[in-house]
């Protein structure tokens, strides 16, 4: 591997002093600003070694990789940085299941997969932590949609805060463009925290899991959920509801990690935290 440069990001309080999390989620606060490269003076290069270090880090974390602009099934995995946000094609035009963090970095996203930010008139809200909704002020025509409860959340982490424009509701059936979407509520992660069901056949899941390098799902890391035991419970219960309805996701997507197929790894998760 040939490092070309370095990240240079503003790092949240909890990095300095030297405490650097390897968590894919630690970043939430950073923000790159640009790339350094490393032809630098060796002053300039030793001042971002914290920033490399914790970009190394996360990039080592025991997940599987996003990849960019990968399908599956219904959805393509958009990436921004260290999460993804999820883009469904429509008769109706294109669909976003949260927004990503960064402008251009969706504004890039969305062309190469052929589409404008004007293009996009839904999104739907996994939750709104700022890294899945700090897109939105880029995506002037759409109507979000998400969980009352997710209410304070939106208004927390947008400048200027932003409402919900369509109230989901749990259990809730939308037809976007053609395709069905469920709507299924697992709090814990948020209040207001959601997964969707896409064309029957994707679980996304938003933050409520991540897919390790294993392909085995896991929970995010604790600190990063306002109540990480119900988040737990909540995708246990939904594992259990799923199999009751007859609903057999063949995919599972994560905002925080790449999707993978769902070959018993469902199964696997609930029977190990019930």
């Amino acid at each position: 591997m040939r490092v070309l440069g370095v990240a240079t990001i503003e790092l949240p309080a909890s990095f300095r002093g030297g405490d650097v999390r390897t968590n894919d989620d630690a970043v939430h606060a950073a923000s790159v600003s640009h790339v350094e490269p490393l032809s630098s003076g060796p002053a300039r290069r030793r001042s971002l070694w914290p920033a490399a270090l914790t970009l190394f880090t996360l990039a080592c974390a025991d997940i599987t990789p996003i990849a960019n602009q990968r399908e599956y099934g219904p959805v393509t995995a958009l990436l921004d940085l260290f999460t993804s946000c999820q883009l469904l094609r429509t008769t109706d035009g294109p669909v976003l299941i949260d927004a990503c963090w960064r402008t251009e970095e969706l504004r890039a996203r969305l062309k190469e997969a052929g589409f404008q930010p004007e293009d996009v008139k839904r999104v739907l809200l996994t939750h709104a932590h700022q890294d899945h909704v700090g897109g939105l002020s880029l995506l002037t025509q759409a109507r979000v949609a998400a969980l009352a409860d997710e209410r304070p959340v939106l208004a927390q982490h947008t400048k200027p805060a932003r409402t919900i424009d369509d109230v989901l509701t749990d259990g809730q059936r939308l037809m976007l463009g053609g395709v069905e979407v469920v709507v299924y509520a697992v709090p814990g992660h948020t209040a207001g925290s959601a997964a969707f069901l896409v064309g029957g056949q994707t679980l996304v899941l938003g933050d409520n899991a991540l897919l390790t390098g294993k392909g085995e799902l896991g929970p995010v890391p604790r600190d990063r959920s306002a109540e990480p035991d119900r988040a737990v419970r909540s995708l246990v219960a939904l594992i259990d509801r799923l199999e009751r309805e007859g609903q057999r996701p063949r995919w599972l997507a994560p905002a925080h990690s790449g999707g993978a197929p769902n070959v018993g790894v469902l199964e696997r998760y609930a029977n190990a935290n019930r």
